[in-house]
């Protein structure tokens, strides 16, 4: 695949950047360069170079640049910007293999004031012999100065022998040194950065160190690809530390000998295992022939690391807890717990022996199979009959039954499906009046696991004839109370109405009674009032009244009258009331 981009200088990005090191110093010069620079290589084989910014120490904070390649001697295999000294990049540095250029532009807002720093790596594949060049056709460095000032002052690519491919590659030579007598012992050496010799490390920079015993009087070492050198690079001073900065991605050994009077003794190897870059590539595939309705799904992982190697992965599975997982057999495989069915989700981080890793994610969904299927359910039946419930669904597959009465919890049943898939349920205990419902759920022989079945109803009632005796008996449980409560209310009805008419009769008479007393007593005070009037006249010489006697005595006549009449009323009034039927 050719990957193509265009790189012009980005003046908003870089004055962003030199927005965030506004109070920073400025940087006087700084250099863009490729590391290795030179090397021979065979025809058909891959190398790494990475592109690195040489600041002098003084601080700068962005880079952009293009390099160019013959694309008849040489293809870019990969570019990698892990361990890069930038984390913002307008894009993605992209190469063209049709073009031969690599392009890049990154930066990182705090700035970066380190004396050497890697932007990125890029392996190339050695096509043909010859004498390929790389070089900068263009770039930028920008100081970590407030105003983004470009102090790019030299560009440094690399040349490289490519030569034919040998028909069998030499045996290497192993130096056996045989040291004098009386000479020191190997050195012992350790490290605070590659503590374990036989593992791999993150890290290019190694610090080793080791004791200078009695009477050593120079101290020689060398840094190669060789696991048994006799050291060349003299210490007349003996030195007992050594810092080993920007190691090579792989193994290397780093060889150490002291010297005394009697000579130089025996040599140490120490092995140097780097590998500081990310894995290649990671996928997680699902086999072209996987069955997707199985709960355990084998899952394929595509890892290439070509330096230190997969090591282990750590699986995290839907919302579960992550999990290691190691690859003993290098199957390039990983089988799943059981699933249920539906959509899973599976991030895998894979990590190489030196701690990198690189993280994919893949989706798939666990299919169910057909859901059983009920083909003999009685809808209505008495307590007193046993049911045979029938249904279909996979061969052989053990079927789950869910019976259970409305508002209870239900009943589990298995039981087993033969060959052509039928299955019979007989459910155990006696069934009592209600509503009951069923349901099925079907586990085949592999785990697959279908949906559950659609709810069946069932009405249970009592047998004919007991169910004629409760109607009966909730009937006259009914008609008795309320025939009882007729005959009540018809006796009580009458009494009240022979009451009434005894009542009726005794105010007729009473008020007979009473007429004839009111007549009686107010004809008495009419009587009483005239002869009050006449003593009054006889008492008089003129036998007269005067005006004020006169009238009082007529009022007293007229008020009589008026009261009797209003008496006799009343009287008749609750009269004709009682007489009302």
């Amino acid at each position: 695949m050719t990957i193509s981009n265009k790189t012009t200088p980005h003046i908003f990005f870089a004055a962003v950047l030199a927005a965030f090191s506004f109070f920073a110093n400025t940087a006087e010069a700084a250099s863009l360069r490729l590391n290795p620079d030179t090397g021979v290589y065979n025809a058909g084989a891959t190398f790494t170079a990475r592109v690195q910014v040489v600041t002098n120490g003084d601080p700068v904070n962005a880079a952009e640049g293009t390099i160019n390649f013959n694309p008849n001697e040489l293809s870019v295999v990969s570019i990698n910007r892990s361990g890069s000294i930038f984390n913002l990049w307008v894009a993605e540095p992209a190469f063209s293999n049709a073009a031969g250029t690599v392009t890049f532009s990154g930066g990182v807002p705090a700035g970066y004031s380190g004396s050497v720093g890697t932007v990125l790596s890029i392996t190339f594949r050695a096509k043909n012999a010859g004498s390929p060049r790389v070089t900068f056709s263009n770039g930028s460095v920008l100081a970590n100065d407030g105003r983004g000032t470009n102090v790019l002052t030299a560009m440094n690519g690399g040349s490289f022998t490519i030569q034919a491919p040998t028909t069998a590659p030499e045996p290497e030579r192993i130096i056996e040194y045989i040291a004098p007598a009386n000479t020191p012992a190997a050195p012992k050496i350790v490290s605070k950065t590659h503590d374990n010799p036989a593992a791999w490390h993150a890290t290019n920079t190694a610090l080793l160190s080791w004791s200078l015993p009695t009477g050593v009087t120079a101290v020689r070492t060398l840094l190669n690809g060789s696991p048994s050198t006799v050291p060349t690079k003299v210490y007349e001073n003996p030195i007992r530390t050594i810092t080993l900065t920007e190691l090579e991605e792989g193994i290397s050994y780093f060889h150490i000998q002291f010297k005394n009077a009697d000579g130089w003794g025996k040599v140490s190897s120490y092995r140097l295992a780097v590998d500081t870059m990310a894995p290649a590539s990671f996928e997680i595939l699902s086999p072209q022939d996987a069955d997707m309705s199985a709960p355990e799904q084998t899952l394929n992982l595509v890892a290439k690391d070509s330096t230190s190697g997969i090591n282990r992965y750590l699986v995290k599975l839907d919302n579960e807890e992550p999990y290691e997982f190691t690859d003993k057999t290098a199957s390039g495989t990983l089988t799943l717990p059981r699933l249920d069915p539906g959509y899973h989700t599976v991030i895998i981080e894979a990590f190489d022996h030196a701690g990198n890793s690189l993280i994919a994610t893949h989706s798939f969904t666990i299919e169910s199979f057909e859901k059983p299927a009920f083909t003999d359910v009685p809808t209505e039946m008495s307590g007193d009959v046993i049911p045979v419930i029938k249904g279909i669904s996979r061969p052989n597959s053990t079927i789950t039954i869910f019976f259970k009465r409305v508002g209870s919890e239900p009943n589990v049943y298995e039981i087993t499906a033969n060959e052509a898939g039928e299955f019979a349920f007989i459910p155990e205990g006696v069934l009592y009046s209600g509503v009951y419902e069923v349901s099925a759920q079907s586990i085949d022989q592999h785990g697959a696991q279908s949906e559950i079945s659609e709810i069946k109803r069932i009405a249970v009632q009592e047998p004919g004839y007991i169910r004629l005796g409760s109607q009966v008996v909730n009937a006259m449980s009914i008609l008795v109370p309320l025939l009882l409560l007729t005959m009540l209310l018809f006796f009580g009805i009458w009494y009240l109405l022979f009451v009434f008419q005894k009542f009726r009769g005794a105010v007729g008479r009473e008020s007979s009674e009473a007429l004839d007393i009111l007549h009686r007593e107010f004809a008495s005070l009419q009587t009483d009032l005239q002869s009050q009037e006449a003593n009054l006249r006889k008492s008089r010489k003129t036998n007269k009244l005067t005006k004020a006697e006169a009238a009082m005595i007529e009022t007293f006549d007229k008020a009589l009258q008026n009261s009797q009449r209003a008496v006799e009323k009343e009287i008749q009034d609750v009269t004709k009331l009682a007489e009302k039927d």
